[in-house]
């Protein structure tokens, strides 16, 4: 490395102090003295409604938004909730909550009384209708069942439940008004799994005989293909290959554009996901990323990044590249995690995230202005904040490895870590809110682990391998309802 040593005028000098602060003040530790918090707290007592992401959704979803970044369109969450109403009914597992209107959605169907979906009211917790008839029919009776709730026009919902005998998963419609099924839909792309972006569902299916995936839009009665696109490769035939990966990654949509990863027909040899945006209207792709880097060299073999799963934050999308530090051996695991953001029209790259030496990203969300991201550095576990302007890190802070990032509202943000005895047995759980742009802590609570079932591997966690759905949801006024294995609950 050279040194050049030479004569610095003033107004360099000025310049190079500045610089120097400024950059210490990008990785700032947040202050938590009580006049900080103070600060924090009435600039979020400001935020009465709150839209992180352009959605037209009226019911709740579970992750959000159709942004994906398990920030919720909520005022912010600026003291310990406290519980507003408990309900055990007796069930043995629940379905993940579904809010619409005055009303929560849950149930199951492993338990001899009160099976069913139950219809709550959310102000009293009071079950307002039952359907019990579902639990008689495909071998449900006694299993856990998956459900997964749409949204429909007309205050409408859809609910998709699999069968246990192996016969094809119903799609019930349920009115809002009466508490009653009112028809059951037929999908036209029968096994496909679905995924809804406003008044448009996608299906992703394969054609063996064409030697390409496809992924098509449905309209709202799942009976019309509206578009197709077919520029897709068939599934990877080796599960157990440990580069593996869905040939679809779940997507997110604003704007009528829908974003995720895929791969395409035409890469080479072994190829990976790469970020598309597609257009609801047609299905056309608007523009993809192509510049992945290196992962690993193994033989002939040049394995690049996987895309992943793209978040929107502050209207930019966002993923996480590896390897930016140069390839691994076989099968390692790649340094150089980074976050890259993309204009959401062109895919221009507007920024990426510089990568720390053995630094891994585990965990992103939004934070209004800010993405977070939970990092692991050796045993070391931190949460960051990027500025989403240019990617800049604004602070980090260090959280205990039984923790972890959860979700977003009103620009606070909100961490849980599983509280165990000397034992090691898990008696509670600890719940911190934090002022997203400045890192700050607002609050600190404590409550049983029953109402948030939280671990590293929760459906929160965007890297979790395990998926599935949280089992809490943050609603419009900044209530959170869920359930427990016995019953429901909301907090406040």
């Amino acid at each position: 490395m050279k040194i050049f040593i030479g004569k610095i005028s003033s107004i360099n000098y000025v310049s190079l102090l500045i610089l120097l602060v400024a950059n210490q003040i990008q990785a700032q530790v947040p202050d938590d003295s009580p006049k900080a918090r103070e600060a924090a707290i009435a600039r979020l007592k400001k935020v009465t409604t709150y839209t992180p992401c352009d959605d037209a959704s009226g019911m709740t979803r579970a992750f959000g938004t159709t942004c994906n970044s398990r920030e919720f369109a909520a005022p912010p969450i600026l003291d310990v909730p406290k519980v507003q109403w408990e309900i055990n009914p007796g069930w043995w597992s629940v379905w993940a909550p579904f809010l619409s209107g005055n009303y929560m959605l849950t149930g199951s169907c492993n338990n001899e009384t009160n099976a069913g979906l139950s219809i709550i009211d959310k102000s009293t917790g009071k079950i307002v209708w039952r359907i019990s008839n579902i639990c008689a029919v495909g071998n449900r009776r006694g299993s856990m069942g998956s459900v997964q709730f749409f949204e429909l026009p007309s205050s409408e919902v859809l609910m998709l439940y699999a069968r246990e005998d192996g016969g094809p998963a119903d799609y019930y419609v349920i009115s809002l008004k009466t508490g009653k099924i009112v028809r059951s839909l037929k999908l036209i792309k029968p096994g496909a799994p679905i995924r809804n972006y406003g008044n448009v569902f996608t299906a992703v299916t394969q054609s063996s005989k064409n030697g390409y995936s496809i992924l098509s839009g449905l309209n709202t009665n799942l009976d019309k293909v509206l578009w197709e696109n077919t520029g897709f490769r068939l599934a990877m035939p080796d599960k157990l290959d440990p580069h593996y990966q869905p040939t679809f990654s779940a997507g997110a949509s604003e704007d009528g554009i829908l974003f995720l990863s895929a791969r395409t027909k035409d890469q080479t040899d072994p190829p990976t996901r790469q970020l598309h945006a597609i257009d609801l209207k047609d299905g056309k792709t608007l523009w993809r990323h192509t510049d992945q880097s290196v992962t690993e060299k193994s033989g002939n073999k040049t394995y690049r990044s996987d895309d992943g799963l793209p978040i929107i934050v502050n209207h930019k999308v966002i993923i996480k590249v590896k390897g930016l530090d140069g390839a691994t051996v076989p099968n390692g695991e790649p340094y150089g995690e980074a976050l890259r953001a993309f204009d959401k029209n062109t895919g221009k790259i507007l920024w990426t995230t510089k990568p720390q030496p053995k630094q891994q990203i585990v965990n992103r969300i939004g934070a209004g202005p800010v993405v977070v991201a939970e990092v692991v550095t050796g045993k070391e576990k931190e949460i960051w904040g990027y500025n989403t302007t240019d990617g800049k890190l604004v602070w980090k802070r260090k959280i205990s490895g039984n923790a972890g990032l959860l979700c977003g509202s009103g620009g606070a943000f909100y961490v849980g870590e599983r509280i165990v005895d000397e034992n090691n047995k898990w008696k509670d759980t600890k719940l911190q809110g934090f002022d997203g742009e400045t890192g700050t802590l607002l609050w600190t609570g404590s409550l049983p682990e029953r109402f948030f079932q939280y671990d590293v591997n929760s459906p929160w966690n965007i890297e979790s391998k395990i998926g599935g759905l949280p089992v809490w949801t943050i609603d419009r006024d900044g209530a959170i309802y869920g359930v427990t294995l016995k019953g429901a609950y909301k907090l406040r």
